[in-house]
């Protein structure tokens, strides 16, 4: 699912001139990294992640949130999903190969996610994330990405208490919004008083 993610340098074959150029440039300069660079790197993983999400459930999710937490100790990632108009935990979906294919192949990858983004982090010498919030809508194919830095105060709260807050919030606050909205949605506590 992810070989592609993490390729090595000589695999090139399917990029455009441009991302062979920059696949290089970040791969090729162990340290030298821009903060313009780490972020944009981790824009591409991250929508490498949504397109994962989105083959897992067999392009059935009206929206996608996914939360990884970056401890190197503990790497996770939590998905839930808008479907029919409800909000899912990823593990409440009715498709057991739905969740078999989530449990076994999308969530083991937020090791190898949070490794490459640190690497890449450290590398800029950049505060390292806490949090990264991910939000996809599959009708508009909008997609939105907020980092908690390790320096911020949301970056203190404890996971699986601000997860499920934010579950509650979106469960919400979707009730009002057209599934090709192309609006963000509240973020939870992550991101508290605005979107």
């Amino acid at each position: 699912m992810f070989d592609k993610l993490f390729k090595n340098n000589d695999d090139n074959r399917d990029c455009t001139p441009e991302e062979n150029n920059a696949n290089q440039q970040v791969q090729g300069n162990e340290d030298v990294l821009t903060p313009s660079q780490a972020q944009d790197y981790w824009a591409k993983i991250a929508s490498k992640v949504i397109v994962s999400a989105t083959n897992c459930v067999d392009h059935m999710a009206e929206r996608i949130f996914i939360l990884i937490s970056f401890d190197e100790k503990s790497p996770t990632m939590d998905i839930f999903f808008q479907m029919n108009g409800q909000i899912r935990m990823w593990n409440d979906l009715d498709n057991p190969q739905q969740k078999k294919v989530i449990y076994q192949s999308l969530l083991p990858q937020a090791v190898n996610v949070v490794k490459q983004v640190n690497n890449l982090y450290d590398r800029a010498d950049v505060t390292r994330i806490a949090y990264s919030q991910i939000q996809f809508e599959f009708e508009s194919k909008t997609w939105y990405l907020h980092d908690i830095s390790q320096a911020s105060m949301e970056a203190q709260l404890d996971k699986e208490a601000a997860f499920l807050k934010w579950f509650d919030d979106v469960s919400r606050e979707i009730k009002n919004l057209a599934v090709d909205s192309e609006q963000k949605i509240t973020w939870g506590p992550f991101k508290p008083h605005n979107h």
